[in-house]
């Protein structure tokens, strides 16, 4: 059985192979690639009636600046309209349900150095002396950033900076949210297509696997190619992939579903798992195909390189949050 020293082995040999046989050119690994991804910006800025708001991302949140957003109303002071919103009743509860929901750590009740939520009510709100500042500093809370200096300000996360767009201003809050909309539909125009974004995982391997199968060809079938014949040897080492990742061939899948669109194919319907297993395959294949390994042993030993990814990579968090990012610009588009 091929086991991890085994795998260990064949990775070292192969980028070897790959330094000797590929000068000048990157070196795939044993692993996943991302040829076409660019890392976006945590910074953007949106215009409504001249008025310029800040947008930074912080995980998976979007915080607005408050301090930009006041600006419409109070240009000069518009910390007084901040100040003003938070020490309203129905917005501070507003807030309280968010940190609920969405914050773990929110403190309620005195614990280390947070005085807690009920503490910030008797000792701020009351005497409506409260701030955003103050709520973090009571609460640990997630709904505000506050950054100090000449360029800071206090952002919010999306959901109460947009209520207090509208406590703001209903005209302007509407026009906020349709250019937050227009912002999210760029960001995803920017990753791509989620199919696409999928599909780069194998793309930078397959490139390696059709260079070893036309060196394996017959020379008088690269000289003289039939339509059929010359697409064959690809078909049968694609569909030797094809059966240990999705257990099916490219044939059986079409007629097991007749209403995907032709130009479609199973790969376009795969988990992020899956073109991960792929695309690791298709290098190992290249290799052993230059390593003119027979059809039997390179089925063995995809077999059994496939039976050892598949459950390490499966409890890999940085797949499953990959495919959560798929997921959600899927339905996004």
């Amino acid at each position: 059985m091929m086991g991890a020293a085994c795998l260990k082995a064949l990775n070292v040999g192969c980028l070897k192979w790959a330094h000797k046989n590929l000068p000048g050119r990157p070196v795939p690994c044993f692993c996943t690639s991302f040829p076409n991804f660019t890392p976006m910006s945590n910074k953007a800025e949106i215009t409504v009636f001249n008025t310029k708001v800040r947008v930074i991302r912080v995980g998976d949140d979007d915080y607005f600046c408050l301090t930009d957003l006041a600006k419409y109303k109070n240009p000069d002071s518009p910390n007084s309209t901040i100040l003003s919103w938070i020490n309203a009743k129905p917005n501070l509860e507003l807030i309280n349900f968010w940190e609920q929901k969405h914050n773990p750590h929110f403190k309620r009740t005195p614990q280390g150095m947070f005085k807690g939520y009920d503490k910030y009510v008797t000792d701020e709100f009351m005497r409506d002396t409260g701030s955003p500042a103050k709520w973090l500093a009571y609460t640990d809370s997630k709904a505000f950033i506050v950054q100090r200096g000449r360029y800071g300000g206090t952002f919010a996360q999306s959901t109460i900076a947009l209520q207090f767009a509208n406590y703001i201003n209903v005209n302007f809050y509407l026009h906020i949210l349709e250019e937050y909309q227009e912002l999210k539909k760029q960001r995803l125009l920017a990753l791509g297509d989620p199919g696409d974004i999928k599909r780069y995982l194998t793309a930078g391997n397959y490139s390696l696997l059709v260079s070893a199968i036309f060196s394996q060809m017959d020379e008088r079938l690269l000289a003289h190619p039939q339509p059929y014949k010359s697409r064959a040897p690809f078909m049968a080492e694609a569909d030797l992939l094809n059966e240990i990742v999705f257990q099916t061939t490219a044939k059986q899948w079409r007629m097991a579903n007749p209403d995907k669109p032709v130009e479609k194919n199973m790969r376009d319907y795969a988990s992020v798992l899956e073109l991960v297993i792929l695309n690791n395959l298709q290098f190992l294949d290249s290799m052993l195909l230059q390593w003119d390994c027979s059809m039997d042993d390179r089925k063995s030993f995809l077999q059994e390189a496939y039976d050892f990814q598949y459950p390490i990579l499966k409890r890999s968090k940085t797949i499953q949050r990959m495919q959560e990012l798929a997921d959600q610009a899927k339905e996004a588009t």
